[in-house]
């Protein structure tokens, strides 16, 4: 990686593993400019993963946005939907990415998911939710 202020490489003077969000977390000093700055380190999921649907001949790719605008108007309601949203968007794909098989996920199996996460923190939002969502059986 370079450096962000002024271009030149860097090296790697802590890392950390962040297994629950499964990213690392780098400390990094510029070898020229001597500065220090973090980097965090993520695979990117929404681009390795394809949603299949039973009604639909071609996969397409997986959104994290689009999830996450389903839970966050199911969760309008709330003072601090926004912030709930995000927290519940990170926790469903947490979740629909240990389950998916060589590189696709099941539209069903993301909606059955997301059913199951808004029922246990916010009843409300999962009749919302529900109400738009209807899980299709899987093929």
């Amino acid at each position: 990686m370079v450096c962000i202020y002024c271009g030149n490489e860097t090296k790697v003077t802590n890392s950390r593993e962040q297994k629950r969000l499964n990213q690392v977390w780098r400390r990094r000093q510029c070898l020229k400019c001597g500065s220090l700055f973090t980097s965090i380190e993520a695979a990117a999921r929404e681009q390795a993963f394809m949603v299949e649907s039973h009604n639909q001949k071609r996969p397409r790719p997986f959104s994290r946005d689009q999830l996450f605008i389903s839970i966050y108007e199911s969760c309008k309601h709330r003072p601090t939907a926004l912030n709930d949203a995000t927290a519940l968007t990170n926790t469903a794909m947490s979740k629909l990415f240990k389950r998916a098989d060589a590189g696709s996920i099941q539209r069903a199996d993301i909606v059955t998911t997301t059913q199951t996460i808004l029922k246990h923190f916010d009843k409300a939002a999962a009749v919302h939710y529900s109400a738009f969502h209807k899980s299709a059986p899987n093929k």
